[in-house]
C-alpha cells in the first residue's frame, strides 16, 4: 500500500521542496484557508525568510488567498520569524480576524521549506493544538476528497513595508533599553546566512554593541550547511573569532531567527544557564510575591532549574515543541519559557493584547543588558557550565523509520539497564513526545534534588525529518556524560548503521 504524503507535522507544515509539486502546495493552502474560514479569519499576513524554496510557496499562497476572497497583507522581504509575528501583531490591531502564515523551514537543511501558522490573537498552532485541533483540522481538510475551497470575489493584496524599525523600537521599549546603552560590549554575531542577520546587526549597533559579524548576508543556499547554531561544533568559527578579537560573547542565530545560542571564547552556554539573568530581569518587574511559572523542555539541565527556583520561579516541565509550549504558556499564565534547543519564550504585549511567543531580539537585549550591568555574569555562567557536561543534541539518520524505531528502543534500553527513571509524560499528563531519563535526580519532595552523580537525557524521533533519532544528555561531569554519549554513538553507528547528521 502506498503511503499518503503529508506536509503537516507536529508544530507546522514542513517538507522537502522536491517532495511536493505546485498542485500539492496549492492544496495545502486551500486546506489552510478552509480552516481559516471555519475559525472566523478574514485577513491573512503572508511573510517569508531567505530560504530558496520560499518564493514559489509564497506565490502559490498569494494566488489561493486572493481567489478565496481574503484580505491579504504581504511582506516580500526575507525576514525573521519573530519579525513576522510582529507584522501579524501590528495587523491584528486593526483587523482582529488575522491569521499569520510564515513561509520558512527554520533550521532545517536548504532543501526543506514549510509554513508556520498563527491564529487570532497571534496564537501559534500545531497538530492537535489550537482552535478545532489546529493543524489536525488542516490535515483533515487536505486529505478530504470532497473539500473544495470556494472562490469568493473581493480578495485584495497590500504589500507591507518591512517594519524592522518599528520592531526594533518596540523591542527596545519592552526591554527598557535606550540607544547606546550597551556601549562597550563586544559580540561575535553568527547568523548562518539566515534572515535575522540584518535585523540583529542593525538593532545591536543601535544599542552600542561592537559587532564582528559572521555569515551575515541572507543566503538561502546556506553554504555552510544547516543553519542551526545548536548543532555540535557549529559555533566553532565564532569561538575562534572571539578568541582572536577578545570579544565578550558569541551569539548564534538559526535560519529563521527564532533559535539563539550564547557563549564565550571557551564555548557555548546551556540555555538553562543563560535564562538565569534573563529571569532575574523579568521577575524584577512582576508584581506580587508568589511563584511565577516558567516553562522548560526536557533538555534543560537540572542544575539550571535549581538556580531558577532560587529566583522564586516555579520551573514547569513541558514537552519539546514551539506551538504547544506557547499554547501552554497562555493556558497557565507562565511568564516565560526556555528550550535547550535555543528557543526562549516571553509575554509580548502590544496594545490590549499579550502574545506568548518568541522575540529573539528581546531575549538578546535582556541578556546583554544584564551583562552590561554586571560583567561577572559571564564568568558565573561559565563556572556553572564547566561544573557539568552537556552533549548538545546529537542526531542519527537511518534507512527507514523501522530501523530508526529499533535504534531508539536500543538507546532507551541502555538507560533501563542502568536503572534510570524513565517517563514519557509530564506531571499533568501531557505527552512529552519522547522519553525523559533521570538518574540520581529526585523530585519526590516537590523540588529537585541532585545526588553527587547524576545525569538527565531526552531521546526522541525527529518530527520534521525522516528516519532520525535525536539524543541529548546533561550530567554531573564529563566522565559520566561523555561516557554515555560514546556508548550511544557506537551503538547507533555500528549496530544500526546510522549516519550522524547535523
Amino acid at each position: 500500500m502506498t503511503k499518503v504524503k503529508d506536509p503537516i507535522k507536529t508544530y507546522d507544515a514542513r517538507w522537502e521542496v522536491s517532495e511536493f509539486d505546485d498542485q500539492e502546495v496549492q492544496r495545502l493552502f486551500e486546506a489552510s484557508l478552509g480552516y481559516a474560514r471555519m475559525i472566523g479569519v478574514d485577513t491573512l499576513v503572508l511573510t517569508r525568510d531567505a530560504r530558496l524554496g520560499c518564493a514559489r510557496v509564497m506565490e502559490i499562497g498569494m494566488n489561493v488567498a486572493i481567489e478565496a476572497g481574503f484580505r491579504l497583507f504581504v511582506c516580500f522581504d526575507p525576514i525573521s520569524t519573530p519579525l513576522s509575528y510582529f507584522v501579524t501583531m501590528q495587523t491584528i490591531v486593526n483587523f482582529p480576524g488575522t491569521m499569520g502564515l510564515t513561509v520558512t523551514a527554520s533550521h532545517n537543511p536548504k532543501q526543506y521549506v514549510g509554513i508556520k501558522y498563527t491564529v487570532p490573537t497571534v496564537e501559534a498552532i500545531g497538530y492537535d493544538c489550537g482552535p478545532m485541533g489546529g493543524l489536525k483540522k488542516v490535515k483533515e481538510l487536505y486529505h478530504q476528497a470532497d473539500f473544495v475551497l470556494a472562490k469568493v470575489e473581493g480578495g485584495s493584496m497590500t504589500i507591507v513595508q518591512n517594519p524592522v524599525d518599528d520592531y526594533i523600537n518596540y523591542t527596545f521599549n519592552l526591554a527598557g533599553l535606550a540607544a547606546g546603552e550597551l556601549k562597550g560590549l563586544s559580540v561575535i554575531l553568527d547568523t548562518f546566512n539566515g534572515s535575522a542577520g540584518p535585523e540583529l546587526y542593525r538593532a545591536l549597533t543601535k544599542a552600542g554593541v561592537i559587532i564582528a559579524p559572521l555569515r551575515l548576508a541572507p543566503n538561502g543556499e546556506f553554504p555552510s550547511g544547516s543553519p542551526n547554531p545548536t548543532s555540535q561544533n557549529k559555533m566553532e568559527s565564532a569561538i575562534e573569532l572571539a578568541i582572536k578579537n577578545d570579544a565578550d560573547l558569541i551569539i548564534g542565530i538559526d535560519g529563521d531567527g527564532d533559535r539563539i545560542v550564547f557563549g564565550d571564547h571557551k564555548g557555548v552556554f546551556s540555555a538553562g544557564f543563560v535564562m538565569i539573568p534573563i529571569l532575574k530581569s523579568i521577575l524584577s518587574r512582576v508584581n506580587g510575591t508568589g511563584l511565577s511559572r516558567v516553562l522548560y523542555d526536557p533538555k534543560v539541565n537540572p542544575m539550571a532549574l535549581l538556580k531558577w527556583a532560587e529566583l522564586n520561579a516555579e520551573p514547569v516541565l513541558f514537552r519539546n515543541g514551539h506551538s504547544q509550549i506557547k499554547a501552554f504558556m497562555k493556558e497557565t499564565g507562565a511568564i516565560a519559557g526556555a528550550e535547550e534547543s535555543g528557543h526562549f519564550y516571553h509575554q509580548l504585549p502590544l496594545g490590549d493584547m499579550v502574545v506568548s511567543g518568541e522575540n529573539s531580539l528581546y531575549t538578546i537585549l535582556l541578556f546583554l543588558k544584564s551583562v552590561q550591568q554586571n560583567k561577572a555574569i559571564i564568568k558565573e555562567i561559565r563556572t556553572s557550565q564547566d561544573q557539568i557536561f552537556t552533549s548538545g543534541e546529537f542526531n542519527f539518520e537511518f534507512g527507514d523509520d523501522k530501523i530508526r524505531d529499533n535504534a531508539m528502543s536500543a538507546v532507551i534500553e541502555i538507560f533501563e539497564n542502568d536503572h534510570a527513571r524513565l517517563t514519557t509524560h509530564s506531571e499533568n499528563g501531557d505527552d512529552l513526545e519522547g522519553t525523559v531519563i533521570y538518574k540520581g535526580i529526585s523530585t519526590d519532595s516537590g523540588k529537585m534534588e541532585l545526588e553527587k552523580e547524576w545525569y538527565a537525557a531526552y531521546v526522541r524521533t525527529a518530527t520534521n525529518e525522516k528516519g532520525v533519532v535525536r539524543t541529548y544528555i546533561s550530567a554531573c561531569d564529563r566522565n559520566v556524560g561523555f561516557g554515555l554519549q560514546e556508548k550511544i554513538v557506537r551503538l547507533l553507528a555500528d549496530k544500526f548503521k546510522g549516519k550522524e547528521i547535523e
